[in-house]
Order: structure tokens, then C-alpha cells, then sequence
């Protein structure tokens, strides 16, 4: 009998501490889940104000504004539109290279100094090579 009620006491202590210790570890867990729910919230809103943020910045009319603001962009007036047979005409072949500064520069070259914008000395092309 004394053995029975003394393994019994020392059972019952153990599962008291078991509970104990299962307790605690149970509110640490509860207490992780709330930080990474509030995480995943905090997440969703900043996610949310970004696509906002992103519809505005990407509006059409504020797009426009800003074109003809700071790049000079306008309308398309119908003297502006050509055929194909008005474009200025290439002088020489150009050649597909493998560097695309090369391919670049050879594209350059093919058309006319009067043709290109920026262009103030002939030749320049060339003496990067």
C-alpha cells in the first residue's frame, strides 16, 4: 500500500510538472501565432497600399501630364505621319554583328551625318573602331 500510494505521489508530480512545462510551451506557441498573424497582416495592408500607390503612378492622364511636362510630348499632328516610301533611305548595307556597340556604330554609319540628330562632325563614328 505504501508503495502504490508513493509511486502514485511521484506520478502525479510528474504529470503535474508535464502539464506544467505543456502549459507554457502552448502560450509561447500561441504567442509566436499572434506575432506571425499580425506579420502576415501588416504584410497584406503594405501590399495593398503599394498596388494603390502603383494604379496612380501608372494613371494615364497623370502619364500624359508628365510627358508633355518634362520630356516636350504632344499630340501627333497629321503632317507628322509618313509612308514608308518618305523615310530616308539607307546608304550602305548594314551588317548584324555580334557586339552590340559594334552593331550599333555600323548602324550609325549607314545612315547620312544630315540624317541624324547630334551628328556635328563627320566621321566620328569611325574613330572609335
Amino acid at each position: 500500500m505504501r508503495r502504490s500510494r508513493f509511486f502514485l505521489t511521484i506520478m502525479a508530480f510528474g504529470i503535474g510538472l508535464c502539464l506544467f512545462r505543456v502549459k507554457y510551451q502552448v502560450m509561447a506557441l500561441e504567442k509566436n501565432h499572434k506575432e506571425i498573424v499580425k506579420s502576415i497582416t501588416e504584410s497584406k495592408e503594405g501590399i495593398h497600399v503599394l498596388k494603390a500607390e502603383l494604379t496612380h503612378l501608372n494613371d494615364p492622364a497623370r502619364l500624359q501630364k508628365l510627358a508633355m511636362t518634362h520630356l516636350g510630348f504632344v499630340a501627333l499632328k497629321p503632317i507628322q505621319i509618313v509612308t514608308v516610301g518618305e523615310l530616308p533611305k539607307q546608304t550602305s548595307e548594314v551588317k548584324v554583328a555580334v557586339d552590340p556597340i559594334e552593331a550599333l556604330m555600323d548602324a550609325l554609319s549607314a545612315v547620312s551625318p544630315q540624317e541624324v540628330p547630334g551628328t556635328a562632325v563627320k566621321g566620328a563614328s569611325n574613330a572609335v573602331a
